[in-house]
């Protein structure tokens, strides 16, 4: 049976983080929209999530983290990459990078880039420092519009989801996303972060939005 826990519940914290670490689905508050998380070396839960979602298992899935030190340790970032992610981390900048080798996962074709990012919600650090590296995706369904209220969350994702932490309704933005992948970094999606605030850290990067989409 689902609950929705309060944040200001003393426990809120430790009730995600001890189900995630068990295998379970969790949504969570970020800085963009409510996300539904699990353990990203659990091969069970993701695919529970992905089914949650019915999302394809072609379809890479993104990994946040608290620190970018944690993220270092399973994405490989380029200089550049990383002056980016030390000027915007935490908050609504995902990265797409290369995986490190080493890593046996199911979160997406072993070829594909993998989306990182480091939230900036109090909530969010605290869960995901207690897990590590952690699958977080938006909590509604694959292809449809990103949730703000736990209301939404649990219309998407239902009972497959074992606690639901409530914040509130949250804002409408998504996250920045930018291909770090090639030699040239490359905005392909403009979110919270504009193509001029990425460019007053990096000048260089290249808008790559038109071609998105």
């Amino acid at each position: 049976m689902s609950e929705v826990i309060s944040i200001n519940n003393p426990d809120a914290i430790t009730q995600a983080v001890e189900a995630v670490r068990a295998g379970r689905l969790v949504v969570i508050p970020t800085d963009t929209s409510y996300a539904v998380i699990a353990d990203a070396f659990n091969i069970t839960a993701i695919n529970e999530l992905r089914i949650a979602k019915g999302q394809a298992e072609n379809v890479p899935l993104p990994i946040a983290a608290a620190t970018i030190e944690t993220i270092a340790g399973v994405a490989y970032l380029p200089t550049l990459a990383r002056d980016l992610a030390t000027a915007f981390w935490p908050g609504p900048l995902t990265l797409m990078v290369t995986a490190q080798e080493s890593l046996m996962w199911n979160i997406g074709p072993a070829d594909s880039a993998l989306s990182v990012r480091v939230p900036h919600h109090e909530v969010a650090h605290s869960v995901l420092a207690g897990i590590g590296p952690t699958v977080l995706t938006g909590a509604q369904k694959a292809g449809q519009p990103a949730v703000r209220t736990i209301a939404e969350a649990q219309t998407a994702l239902g009972e497959s989801v074992a606690f639901y932490l409530d914040a509130g309704p949250l804002s409408e933005t998504a996250s920045t996303v930018v291909d770090a992948t090639g030699t040239h970094l490359r905005m392909v999606r403009q979110g919270a972060l504009s193509l001029s605030d990425i460019r007053h850290v990096m000048p260089m990067v290249v808008d790559a939005t038109s071609s998105n989409g």
